[in-house]
């Protein structure tokens, strides 16, 4: 069996899953909505915002930031890598098993060279419960993530942290603004969820990562390279793939003018075809997506579905850029029609905007000034007390 469908129904359908411009609500709560969407991905740059807020703001009437730290701090969430550095609903804690135990292999060997640190900081979270990451302080430098080789400029206790996170020996339990607090696993992860994850098998941990996985991302295609997020040869995602069609987990879908191979999951096919068949006319809402936003993990697929190229050009060089370090592409109804520039003055309180039109998109009058309308609710919700945006022609 095989779905037929168009771009249009593929596009509304993830954006209702996605719980974009009226296509499909999420909430009401952050608690929700990060369950809906499987997870939310995390990163520092806050030229206007940082991501994680701004996917929320995308999706939700009523949000604030606070309601994010709480679910840290209240233990519903954690961090974790996902998609890439995330936060997950508390109860997917078990089937990360698999993922912490390759950290520890692979941390194996270095962790003798850091053994007094390691113990250090250990002693410290069992003598004082949640620790700022600042707390930690060190003057001896070793070869970090992002370091070159023959260059040490991390500090060795940023470095033993980043290991026990990894290795599941200590938590993000907290945050206040950019700073995180730590707590050792066993303080800060419920019982019955560590009780899980000692009982469950690697095998079956990674199962069921690849069926989070597959909710996150809705329609599937096994080209991925973050396929089941965990590491996978070309050979084993299309094996992942064809098991699932051949029990009926999943089913193929043709998408009509796409190039990829797609598939849905069995539970929502139904709801896919209800979009195929659909006279509803496409919504005016309008969303200025952030770089990481959900929506936008799979480059490939929002070229092939949208017909929209986007690349994050802010580890360009700036000579290189064509556009801005953090440019968001604008969603109108169920198109992507071009991308924002913002710029986020926060000691005048004034949010700069520069919107590029998509050369491809027709733009008419109304469409401005619903865009226009769109980046001013932005600016609302980063509490600018001015908003001033230029439209740029090409």
């Amino acid at each position: 069996m095989t779905i037929h469908v168009n771009k249009k129904a593929a596009r509304r359908f993830l954006l209702a899953k996605s719980g974009l411009n009226n296509y499909g609500a999420i909430g009401p709560s952050m608690g929700a909505a990060l369950r809906r969407l499987e997870c939310v991905q995390l990163d520092p740059v806050a030229i206007i915002e940082r991501n994680h807020h701004l996917v929320f703001f995308n999706r939700l009437e009523k949000y604030d930031r606070s309601a994010f730290e709480r679910q840290l701090w209240d233990g519903h969430a954690f961090e974790y890598f996902a998609n890439a550095a995330c936060m997950l609903p508390m109860e997917d804690y078990p089937i990360f098993k698999g993922k912490r135990k390759t950290s520890q292999r692979e941390w194996a060997s270095k962790r003798e060279l850091h053994k007094d640190v390691e113990r250090s900081i250990r002693q410290a979270l069992a003598d004082q419960g949640p620790l700022p990451s600042k707390f930690f302080a060190s003057n001896k430098k070793v070869v970090g993530a992002w370091d070159h080789p023959t260059h040490a400029t991390t500090k060795e206790t940023s470095h033993v942290l980043r290991m026990l996170f990894e290795t599941g020996d200590i938590q993000v339990c907290g945050r206040q603004g950019s700073e995180r607090y730590f707590a050792l696993s066993e303080d800060v992860i419920p019982a019955s969820y560590q009780q899980e994850s000692e009982g469950i098998s690697e095998k079956e941990a990674g199962r069921r990562l690849v069926h989070k996985y597959l909710r996150a991302y809705r329609l599937i295609d096994d080209s991925d390279p973050r396929f089941g997020w965990q590491r996978m040869t070309a050979k084993e995602r299309k094996a992942w793939v064809e098991g699932f069609i051949s029990d009926g987990t999943l089913i193929p879908v043709d998408i009509e003018g796409a190039t990829e191979r797609y598939t849905v999951l069995q539970e929502d096919a139904e709801q896919l075809l209800a979009y195929e068949t659909s006279n509803k006319r496409s919504n005016d809402a309008v969303s200025f997506l952030p770089p990481l936003d959900n929506l936008l993990w799979r480059r490939t697929r929002l070229e092939d579905l949208f017909d929209f190229m986007y690349r994050w050009e802010i580890y360009m060089p700036r000579h290189k850029r064509r556009y801005g370090p953090y440019t968001l592409p604008i969603l109108l109804g169920d198109q992507l029609i071009g991308r924002a520039d913002p710029f986020f003055d926060r000691e005048k309180g004034e949010l700069h905007i520069h919107i590029h039109e998509e050369p491809s998109r027709e733009w008419s009058k109304t469409r401005k000034e619903r865009v226009e309308r769109g980046a001013r609710r932005l600016g609302k919700r980063l509490d600018a007390e001015d908003v001033r945006v230029t439209m740029v022609t090409e």
